[in-house]
């Protein structure tokens, strides 16, 4: 039996690669803000800016933009497993053996990234929960769901159980003198300086990372590993006008949500954190889900989809691009580099941000008028697939 080998590039589904390109878009444009401010108290870097337009335009900026890009992206990941699944079981191959070699790739590709250059990495969780996925791939598809939603709203159960029992802080990584030091250090501090704050960054930040972000990530991861089950890209082409039907709802109950959450809640109440964050996670899903069906749509059409092809180049090199983003914000706002550190005018970051990415999709465009693949993909390829 011939061995299970990578998807050709011609086989690709440009429709996800696109929905992954622009992915990558969403997290540089949160990630800048990562950057540009400490994990040890980033709420509160934001929330004394200068000036109230600043504030006001952060406001607005954060809540379209933060959780729900890593959303699209967990949901792509939980896609493409699927899709290595199944190929893997119609060829009657083992699944495990491949998908346990490159997690622990993924795995040793985001402790580089800690190590090296940022403490907001995603890749080492996302190895994580591929590990809890893989345990559950052949549960029936309602237990999947079941699953899926208890582990992205676990968020809502741990501060419930939190009222009555002292849990772990789920939601904080304050430590206000570790933030004053961060701004000065991260500013102008030297590479080795900035790597031992950054590991002390990422050990105050587990908590959140454990308790929040990782069950977070699965349920997302598996929300999308039963969409590609049932093909909802080529659903998509088939029944456009049924899922701008339900794009129209998402989007409409995301608003609502938006707008009124704030005026619904009693926030006298010992359960207010609760339900607050269970409510807010149920808006990134909405939204998140909006953003995807959007792009999905569009795609849909072949004519735009090829003049979306450079943003494609960035979704097949994903990871690449990923790491790339974290190289060049890294150079831009630490000391080490050109020390930008603390910018409090926020409609800059999102200039940079901006900027940076349309300099990643010349790269990858002019990279694949040569290659097939990311130069990180075709190493995570190769030691996955073992030749």
């Amino acid at each position: 039996m011939l061995p299970v080998k990578p998807v050709h590039s011609r086989d690709r589904i440009i429709s996800i690669d696109i929905l992954r390109g622009f992915a990558l878009f969403g997290i540089i444009l949160v990630n800048v803000l990562g950057f540009n401010a400490s994990f040890f108290d980033f709420g509160g870097f934001y929330s004394r800016l200068p000036d109230d337009y600043q504030q006001h335009f952060y406001n607005i900026y954060i809540s379209l933009t933060a959780d729900k890009f890593i959303f699209l992206f967990s949901f792509l990941f939980g896609y493409g497993i699927y899709m290595q699944y199944q190929r893997f079981r119609e060829r009657q191959q083992s699944f495990v053996r491949f998908f346990t070699r490159r997690m622990i790739i993924l795995a040793i590709f985001g402790m580089g990234h800690i190590v090296f250059l940022w403490a907001g990495d995603i890749l080492f969780l996302y190895a994580i929960a591929g590990f809890v996925v893989l345990g559950l791939r052949r549960l029936s598809t309602f237990m999947q769901i079941v699953l899926a939603i208890f582990f992205y709203f676990f968020i809502g159960l741990w501060l419930t159980l939190d009222v009555w029992i002292a849990l772990p802080d789920a939601m904080s990584s304050t430590c206000t003198e570790c933030l004053e030091s961060a701004k000065v250090i991260y500013a102008r501090g030297t590479y080795l300086e900035c790597l031992q704050l950054r590991l002390h960054e990422y050990a105050a930040f587990r908590n959140i990372n454990a308790f929040y972000y990782m069950p977070k990530i699965i349920g997302v991861i598996l929300f999308g590993f039963i969409a590609s089950k049932y093909s909802l890209h080529d659903s998509i082409v088939q029944n456009r006008g049924k899922w701008s039907f339900m794009l129209l709802i998402v989007g409409s109950v995301g608003m609502l949500i938006y707008f009124g959450l704030d005026k619904i809640i009693d926030f006298n109440s010992s359960f207010a954190n609760a339900v607050y964050m269970t409510g807010y996670e149920f808006m990134n899903v909405c939204i998140a889900s909006g953003y995807l069906l959007i792009i999905l749509l569009v795609a849909s059409f072949k004519p735009v989809a090829k003049l979306l092809q450079p943003i494609a180049f960035m979704g097949r090199a994903s990871l690449s691009n990923y790491l790339m983003q974290s190289l060049i914000l890294s150079v831009i706002f630490y000391g080490w580099g050109f020390g930008f550190f603390g910018q409090m005018q926020v409609t800059r970051l999102v200039f940079i941000a901006f900027w940076v990415y349309v300099l990643q999709v010349v790269i990858n465009v002019i990279w694949f008028r040569f290659y097939n693949q990311g130069p990180l993909e075709k190493l995570w390829r190769s030691w996955s697939y073992r030749f």
